[in-house]
């Protein structure tokens, strides 16, 4: 199975995206899909939803280079998610009070929002001045993890080397909207086929169950 996919050369900044930086590739193509690309492909999904959700331009973000050049060292902790600081300060957005978001996050299961946290788990950096883990990819996936399970224990990347600087939410959103939004469009049925429902299909890709079941009739779902 060959995916079309964002076409861009390794640049530090993909760093951002965290498991999404999979789904790039110099040749703009994925000539088979591994089981870390399916996993990504609905991450992204939920990702491109969560930015629609709030309205965020695709332009809004600033894509500059944040990450060293050099590949940081980093190893595995476990942290509660209520102690980690997802963005840097903006002030657009409060996931908790945002009615759209409250759905949504209300629709997604326990077991798939516990699967999207451990397929594309925070990576994190310990702020110098307030001890505290920061988040600097896979950030909108942590935020739907925090917002419905705030006390969980989950695995979490640290990098010794410092980024240069950490997203807000629109900045995040914006990147993956920017580098995936058009991609999640397109490859609706495929979304559609690693959902495990078509209730959860239909919340991906905006359209009725009935639609999203027929998808699934068609085509066979795929195994995550």
């Amino acid at each position: 199975m060959k995916l079309v996919v964002p076409k861009f050369t390794p640049r530090p900044w993909q760093a951002d995206l965290g498991l999404a930086a999979c789904l790039i590739s110099a040749r703009g193509e994925l000539p088979r899909i591994s089981l870390t690309q399916r996993r990504a492909v609905l991450a992204v999904a939920y990702q491109v939803r969560l930015a629609r959700l709030h309205g965020v331009d695709p332009l809004d973000g600033a894509f500059r280079t944040r990450w060293p050049k050099a590949r940081p060292e980093r190893r595995r902790v476990s942290v509660r998610l209520s102690s980690l600081d997802l963005f840097a300060p903006d002030k657009s957005v409060d996931l908790a009070v945002h009615g759209a978001f409250d759905r949504f996050a209300a629709a997604v299961s326990a077991e798939r929002v516990k699967d999207l946290i451990h397929w594309a788990p925070p990576v994190v950096v310990r702020d110098a001045h307030t001890d505290r883990l920061r988040v600097y990819a896979n950030q909108l996936t942590t935020a739907l993890a925090r917002y419905r399970f705030p006390q969980l224990e989950v695995p979490a990347t640290v990098y010794d080397s410092h980024p240069k600087r950490q997203l807000t939410f629109t900045a995040a959103a914006a990147l993956m909207l920017h580098m995936f939004g058009g991609f999640i469009d397109d490859n609706a049925d495929l979304v559609c086929r690693l959902c495990s429902t078509a209730t959860e299909a239909s919340l991906l890709i905006g359209k009725s169950i009935n639609t999203a079941a027929l998808v699934r009739k068609r085509f066979r779902p795929l195994v995550l």
